[in-house]
This record gives structure tokens, sequence and C-alpha cells, in this order.
């Protein structure tokens, strides 16, 4: 799964991705963003890319039950082609969303709490994460909505069964293409790689989604018998 972020510098994000700034972004970054949260994404836009800011948890249009966006912050790449959450925006409206990385939890033996994780890019870039996003409105309420894809755990994932899907640069503009809709095709850009992510530990605060700042993304000593 992908439940927490950090995303710090649209200007950055945008430059990476050769993308405009929604020019009505007001954005903090965060090193701690959870699902309900805001995050930055890069969409297609009258044939040309937009940086703009999403409510992450994924809302159709013709959804009636806002809540039920609090489970659809992941979809899973096996099946996101036919479950009717996700279907027409794996479709029609596929999205970019560059992190400074994700944190994943690992059980330690003996202890009541879980040991936090920090993944990133080995080569130090922004990752880029596979999304979705739609539009949805009813009376005065609207929002853009969006959701990060999931696979199985590759290589570079030690401590989870699940991992959000990295997309390369090659693969950006076919992922973001209104034209690529052909499922099978899109499917074989979401499986994980080797050699692309890097992870360290960090302290027990970011479990916290109260607590935020980029000391949570510093390494920090693990807990005593936690997974390396």
């Amino acid at each position: 799964m992908c439940g927490r972020i950090a995303q710090s510098d649209p200007g950055r994000y945008a430059q990476r991705l050769k993308a405009l700034v929604d020019p009505d972004l007001d954005w903090r970054p965060s090193w701690n963003i959870p699902p309900a949260g805001r995050l930055l994404g890069v969409r297609e836009v009258h044939g040309a890319r937009e940086l703009s800011d999403f409510v992450w948890g994924l809302l159709p249009g013709w959804c009636d039950d806002p809540k039920l966006a609090s489970r659809a912050f992941n979809a899973r790449a096996e099946s996101v082609a036919s479950k009717p959450m996700f279907r027409q925006a794996f479709a029609l409206r596929r999205l970019l969303v560059p992190v400074e990385g994700f944190y994943e939890w690992a059980a330690v033996p003996g202890s009541s709490h879980k040991q936090p994780y920090f993944f990133r890019r080995a080569d130090g870039d922004p990752a880029v994460l596979a999304g979705l996003w739609e539009h949805w409105a009813r009376d005065a309420q609207e929002r853009r909505t969006a959701t990060v894809l999931t696979s199985k755990a590759g290589p570079d994932m030690t401590v989870h069964d699940r991992q959000p899907v990295v997309l390369e640069p090659q693969d950006w503009a076919r992922w973001l293409d209104p034209g690529s809709g052909d499922a099978d095709f899109l499917r074989t850009l979401l499986a994980p790689r080797s050699g692309v992510l890097v992870h360290h530990p960090v302290v027990l605060d970011v479990s916290s989604v109260r607590n935020d700042g980029p000391y949570l993304v510093e390494e920090a000593a693990p807990m005593p018998g936690a997974p390396l």
C-alpha cells in the first residue's frame, strides 16, 4: 500500500515533469501527507501538462457518498481496469504524482510499535508515482480527487508485500496520454523494477499525522530488532 508521502517544491516537480503550475495553486510543503490530505499531481489538460492539487482519495463523479473516498486512496494495479470505483479514471484520467518519497512500516518483534522507513529514488530525483484523478461535485461541494496505484512488492520493497507504482521518464507521456486506452498496454507500465528505490529507518514521529517537517525523512537509528 501507499498511505503516507512527502512532497515539497511544486516548481521543482513542474520543471522535472515539464508541466505548467496551476495559477491558483496554494501549496505548503509537507513531509507527512496522509489520505484525505492534499497532494500534488500532474495531469494533461488540453494537450498540456498541468501541476495542481488534489484531495487524496478518489471519488468518481457518479458517487453520492463522499465518505467512500477514504477507502480509495490506493488502487490495485491488478484490478484497476475493472473495478467500478477506478475503471473510468484508469481509461481517461491518469495522473503523475511526484514525491520526495513515501513511508512504509514494518512490525518489530516484541514491540507494540512499528518501525517506519522512508523510500526514495536511488538517483535522488523525485519519484513519480502512477495515479488517477476524478472531478466530483454535489450541491455546493466540488473536489478534484486522486488515488495512487500499487503493485505487488518488487525487489526494492523489503518491508511490505505491496508498493506504489513508480513510473520511469520514458513512460510518463504514455501514462498521461488520454489516447492510451489499451488496458493491457497500460498494465505493462505498472510492474515494479529493481534498483530504483532505496530506503532507511526514520523517527517514530512520522506515525502521527500531527507531526510534520523535513526532519521526518532524515535517517534515524532503527528500533532494536527492526528489519533492515
